[in-house]
């Protein structure tokens, strides 16, 4: 229920404050709002299957996409095609509506694109389940303190 976000980093006294608990806590923070939709869509009895993810987030090898797979409770495949980034969609729309020959979208893809592409499919291991839930526990505690930053910081803006 907010407008706009205020990129935060906050820590428990008692947490261990290294270079991979930071970059993790980004990479967690990049998918927190997926999973309160998730959220959502679970209390409506909505279930993934799976999910095939792309872009640049997904360029470094199993990394996002782990926690992605742990954020949305889901097996998460990443092609090796997924950080090309959106000039490359373009282009394939492009070329879809060049030479599609009555073909959907999905058929284009899965016959001329993706049917020679190399994918790594990962599955939310439990460790990784019941961290990622204990992540979204605090992330969700910590949204009045973002309300509270967009507040402030819009006052401050105002005062200059």
């Amino acid at each position: 229920k907010m407008e706009q976000g205020r990129p935060l980093f906050v820590r428990q006294p008692d947490s261990t404050f290294d270079l991979a608990n930071f970059m993790r806590m980004h990479l967690s923070s990049a998918f927190g709002a997926m999973r309160l939709g998730m959220e959502i869509l679970k209390s409506e009895q909505v279930t993934i299957d799976r999910l095939v993810a792309h872009g640049g987030i997904f360029k470094t090898p199993k990394v996002a996409q782990t926690i992605l797979a742990s954020a949305m409770e889901a097996p998460v495949t990443v092609m090796e095609t997924a950080g090309e980034g959106g000039a490359w969609g373009i282009a394939l729309l492009a070329a879809y509506l060049r030479s599609a020959d009555g073909m959907t979208l999905e058929e284009f893809l899965a016959k001329e694109v993706f049917s020679t592409s190399e994918g790594l499919t990962i599955e939310p291991k439990e460790a990784d389940l019941k961290g990622y839930e204990k992540f979204i526990e605090l992330y969700e505690k910590g949204l009045p303190i973002e309300a509270s930053a967009i507040v402030s910081m819009e006052e401050g803006v105002r005062e200059c």
